[in-house]
């Protein structure tokens, strides 16, 4: 059944921006939001996120740039937002970059689809994303143009019961290593269309060190409801009892077609220590 999602430094100096500088908007918002003064600071202390976005985006000199989104609002109010960048696998290593600052929703006039504006009023830092229903954010780029479909341009929205330190990994992670401490949890969000008979299945492996918690969920997306082809997310959740390393591997296929040729599949590299 479908889940309830709840969802939620200044900079150093920064790397070469992405090639397609990707950030997310919040689920379920109000369609139309006035723009906050980007002169007021933002305090996010204490504060609970209302929507939280993962993905990892494209980057012109690295492997990629693993982003964590959250925004924040009272009512339906835009308050800030805090934005977490980690650039993965440049010449000096991984580097974690955190900022925070303003943001503004506005319509876009069409179906299933808003526009966010991080950082409203300061034109170097403005960026914009979209919303398609309540689940996906899809890229745009700095003249709001929609990014090649080739690329891995989407994040996904996280669910609500998943602690901020959880590592949280996408479609777009594919091929990634990540690692764990014992004892610590993983989280895949991977897109399905469960209505047309599609869905993700975990390739057996008899040396894994992570253990599944509770069969995988499915969160569909109630903006979109309507209409029959609409995606929703798979839910995988596991935990590291013992130390090891283990490829995850998922394949994406009918339930009742197990061997369809050419099955499209993911893996995921998971070191736990």
């Amino acid at each position: 059944g479908a889940s309830r999602y709840r969802v939620g430094r200044k900079d150093a100096r920064m790397p070469r921006l992405p090639l397609f500088f990707l950030l997310g908007l919040a689920a379920v918002l109000a369609a139309c939001a006035s723009s906050p003064d980007p002169a007021v600071p933002v305090d996010l202390r204490g504060q609970v996120p209302a929507a939280r976005y993962v993905g990892t985006l494209p980057c012109a000199d690295c492997a990629g740039v693993r982003t964590d989104l959250a925004l924040y609002r009272q009512g339906s109010t835009p308050v800030g937002y805090a934005l977490v960048e980690t650039y993965l696998g440049t010449r000096d290593g991984d580097r974690r970059f955190e900022r925070t600052g303003r943001w503004s929703l506005q319509a876009s006039g069409q179906p299933d689809l808003a526009l966010l504006t991080l950082d409203p009023g300061v034109p170097e830092r403005e960026r914009h994303f979209a919303q398609v229903g309540e689940l996906v954010l899809r890229a745009l780029d700095r003249a709001r143009n929609e990014l090649p479909a080739h690329l891995p341009r989407s994040l996904v929205r996280v669910p609500d019961d998943v602690p901020a330190g959880v590592p949280v990994l996408t479609l777009s992670d594919g091929r990634s290593l990540t690692d764990l401490a014992v004892g610590g949890q993983l989280v895949l969000l991977l897109p399905a269309h469960r209505a047309m008979g599609y869905g993700w299945r975990m390739v057996p492996d008899p040396n894994a060190v992570l253990e599944p918690v509770a069969n995988p969920a499915y969160v569909s997306d109630a903006a979109s409801a309507a209409r029959v082809a609409a995606p929703g997310l798979e839910v995988f959740r596991f935990r590291a009892p013992v130390p090891g390393q283990q490829i995850l591997r998922l394949e994406y296929r009918r339930s009742w077609d197990p061997s369809a040729a050419q099955t499209p599949s993911v893996t995921f590299t998971v070191r736990v220590r």
